[in-house]
């Protein structure tokens, strides 16, 4: 029956984003979008099946059984069910809105997950793997909308941009799985589509609007420093656009000006003591200490002198790990060891063999302020190589997507070509 289920589904699903217009207006082919959903779907199934032969239970199970209780609850307690969302167990109510630790706010990021599950559950019978297909339909749409932008500002580039908005290897691999990393990511490809599209066509309509304001609050509900990261560096893309202003002057003043609120706006209110939010984030995730992929980081104070002072490891931590040595810690990541050792040739690559008319768009410039922040952010505070590849598999496409489209193949062809 599931497997009968699993197929059914998804040719389902596969017929359904080809008749979708947002999807197809993209440029790709049927054949090619149906192949990139499905190879997403099999790749969520791999890796649960993979994470299911480890010794702890892994999240996107613990995700998964929560829904199932959530799905009978709903037949049984219906009531219960359409209101234990919005019910706080903890003494401190609705507080600690950015805590790490209880908190009903952090708890509120896997409730959304699992309630979505069990509406899942109602059509899957309760099997993990065709919800993966569910899941995978719905954040299809987030890749597709980075897509468009990208194929917006990079035309004529459509197999290197599919290589770097869908195919990277980390990327596919944890963004299909059942987990918080994919809806992230969804919400990030809606909001930049229709700020992209606001911006350069059809201005900020309510219909637009609406679409990015549900995908800003989805980030912040998901990760919300992913959210805090964004706005700093929409905010100047946006300006660029409005008032034809210089990018990267532009950027440059938002990010002072931002930094010198970060340090003290906490002096408002201690409760916005934002360096202490990160702190105490990174207390929480010390905690992880028994993971085979630890690495110690230096201990962070909410001062500007010691963030300065910890940027350079964070930076270390966030975009040159794993490193092959680090493979002795598990196995599992020498494949990303590969890949990152891949991706250091492609910046070599640019370096010499750049385009000398690279784009300069404000949007470019966005991805790389926005990415750049989300992981300094993760290397200020996570102390796991795994947890760290995870994290910074979604924002990949931002910093390699320039790099690759930039990258002059006909003369990297020839000296392949002229090495025969």
């Amino acid at each position: 029956m599931s497997y009968v289920l699993f197929l059914m589904y998804g040719v389902l699903f596969s017929w359904l984003l080809t008749k979708s217009r947002f999807v197809m207006d993209a440029g790709l082919s049927s054949r090619i979008i149906i192949a990139l959903f499905l190879l997403k779907v099999l790749t969520g199934c791999v890796h649960a099946w993979i994470l299911l032969r480890m010794s702890s239970l892994p999240d996107t199970i613990v995700f998964h059984r929560e829904g199932i209780i959530e799905y009978h609850l709903l037949f049984n307690h219906p009531k219960e069910y359409f209101t234990n969302l919005f019910q706080s167990n903890y003494d401190t109510g609705y507080g600690g809105l950015f805590s790490s630790t209880n908190s009903y706010w952090n708890d509120l990021t896997g409730n959304l997950l699992i309630k979505f599950l069990s509406i899942c559950d109602i059509f899957s019978f309760g099997n993990y793997y065709v919800n993966v297909i569910f899941y995978n339909a719905v954040i299809f749409f987030g890749a597709i909308g980075l897509y468009r932008v990208y194929n917006y500002i990079y035309p004529g580039n459509k197999y290197l941009l599919t290589g770097t908005c869908f195919l990277l290897p980390s990327l596919i691999f944890f963004s299909s799985t059942i987990h918080k990393d994919g809806v992230i990511l969804a919400a990030i490809g809606i909001a930049v589509y229709n700020i992209y599209v606001a911006l350069n066509t059809s201005g900020f309509t309510i219909k637009r609007s609406i679409y990015i304001l549900l995908a800003l609050g989805f980030m912040f509900l998901q990760r919300n420093y992913v959210l805090l990261a964004f706005l700093p560096a929409a905010f100047a893309w946006i300006v660029c656009v409005v008032k034809k202003y210089p990018p990267l002057l532009t950027f440059f003043i938002t990010y002072v000006t931002g930094i010198i609120i970060f340090f003290n706006v906490g002096l408002v209110s201690a409760g916005l003591n934002l360096p202490n939010k990160l702190v105490n984030k990174q207390v929480a995730f010390n905690h992880l200490t028994t993971s085979a992929t630890y690495i110690a980081t230096d201990t962070l104070l909410p001062a500007f002198k010691s963030f300065v002072h910890n940027a350079p490891q964070a930076i270390n931590h966030s975009l040159l790990r794993p490193l092959f040595t680090d493979s002795k810690r598990s196995r599992s990541l020498l494949p990303l060891v590969v890949e990152l050792f891949c991706y250091q040739l492609l910046l070599v690559l640019f370096i010499f063999y750049r385009n000398k008319k690279t784009t300069t768009d404000p949007f470019i410039i966005f991805g790389y302020f926005f990415s750049f922040t989300v992981l300094l952010i993760i290397g200020y505070t996570v102390p796991v190589i795994g947890a760290i590849v995870r994290y910074r598999s979604i924002f990949l496409p931002f910093i390699l997507t320039p790099i690759i489209c930039s990258i002059r193949w006909i003369n990297v062809k020839a000296i392949f070509n002229m090495k025969k």
